[in-house]
Parts: C-alpha cells; structure tokens; sequence
C-alpha cells in the first residue's frame, strides 16, 4: 500500500480508541444538493444499468441509481458511505463510531477533533494555538 492510500485512510479513520471512528456522507445531500460533481452513467454491459458516483472521489463508490431510488422510498434511506478522501466544502460528511461501549477509558474519545473538518482538506481552517505565541508578521 503506498504511502498516499495510507494518508487518506488516517484522515477518514481515526483508531486511537475503540470506538473506531469513520467519516462518512451521504449520498442523498449530494444528490438533494445538486452537486456538480455527481455523475450518472448508463452501463451497456449491465443491461443499461444506471450508476452515479462522484468525479473528486469523494466516495469511491458507484452506485446503482435504481437501488438507490428504491433505498431513499424507505423509512431509513439508502444510508451513508465512507469517505475515500478528505471532503470538499460543499460536502456534509459525518463521523460513525463503531462501537458506543461503556468498557471506562477504553471507550473514552481521545481525537475529538476528529469529528472536525480534516486539517489536510483543501478548504481547511488551520487552528493554532495561542500558548505557541504569535510570530513576527
């Protein structure tokens, strides 16, 4: 596994305690927000199957339009996928943790920035701290 795979993995992933945490997004914002980064494409080797998914990769995956569809007319609609990458700003992304647990300081979060915007996105707002002091301008 090269060197950029593992980096995109740790900036979705965070497995410092055993919550086990991942960034994920749900593709219905991004069809609800007419992203102009969903495409569809029909699949001629596929009966003409229709698929979506995202041309910055967001998410990796292709998804079949019409289980998609029949997904949203549920009560819990399709659901949310992993994120391949760090996220663009128009992108709501959320955290899913793994396990919940009550197991004491196992369980107990110790990234809460994690659930933040990703420091390596390109549309991140760099924090610092004021006890480093501040450098001459």
């Amino acid at each position: 596994m090269g060197r950029r795979t593992v980096r995109r993995a740790e900036a979705n992933e965070c497995r410092r305690c055993s919550r086990y945490c991942d960034r994920v997004i749900a593709p219905a914002t991004c069809v609800a927000g007419n992203c102009p980064n969903l495409y569809v494409y029909e699949d001629p080797l596929a009966g003409n199957r229709r698929y979506m998914g995202c041309l910055q990769s967001v998410f990796a995956t292709e998804i079949d339009v019409e289980l998609f569809q029949q997904a949203e007319r549920t009560r819990l609609g399709f659901g949310t996928v992993r994120l391949a990458r760090e996220p663009l700003a128009r992108c709501g992304f959320s955290v899913e943790q793994a396990y919940e647990g009550s197991g004491g300081d196992d369980f107990r979060c110790v990234n809460r920035r994690f659930f933040d915007w990703p420091d390596s996105a390109a549309d991140a707002i760099r924090a610092f701290d004021l006890r480093d002091g501040i450098g001459p301008a």
